[in-house]
């Protein structure tokens, strides 16, 4: 059976609440139901980077460092952590760095792997001390 895009767009709440439900799938460790939803949005035109992340994240869990890998890069095109000029990273970007540099060891890429680590350091919190 050919499955083909429906004729209608999703609204955005219809949006909304599928990205919701990725977040709830991942949540809860479904990966098999937050693969196929994330095929499906992408199916309908809706790949974005909660899509993508979804993906990587599912292929990341199931130690499937190449493909994990693939979808971290689409992921950065798609919404690039990297900014010019004084910035505070994200929780989320900080742990899109650590899947990067983890997903390098995994393929032993020794040279990738430091840079990755490099990267994820250079910007991580600086603690301060609270005089009191």
């Amino acid at each position: 059976m050919l499955l083909r895009p429906p004729s209608q767009k999703l609204t955005r709440m219809q949006s909304d609440f599928l990205s919701l439900t990725l977040f709830v799938l991942a949540q809860h460790s479904c990966l098999k139901e937050l693969d196929a939803l994330a095929a499906a949005l992408s199916l309908v035109g809706k790949r974005n980077a909660q899509v993508v992340a979804a993906q990587m994240l599912v292929r990341f869990l199931n130690k499937n460092w190449g493909q994990a890998l693939e979808l971290l890069e689409e992921l950065d095109r798609i919404a690039p952590i990297e900014q010019f000029g004084e910035y505070r990273q994200t929780d989320s970007q900080r742990m899109r760095k650590y899947l990067r540099a983890r997903c390098l060891h995994e393929l032993g890429d020794k040279i990738r792997t430091k840079n990755a680590i490099d990267s994820y350091l250079r910007h991580g919190k600086k603690l301060t001390l609270d005089p009191e």
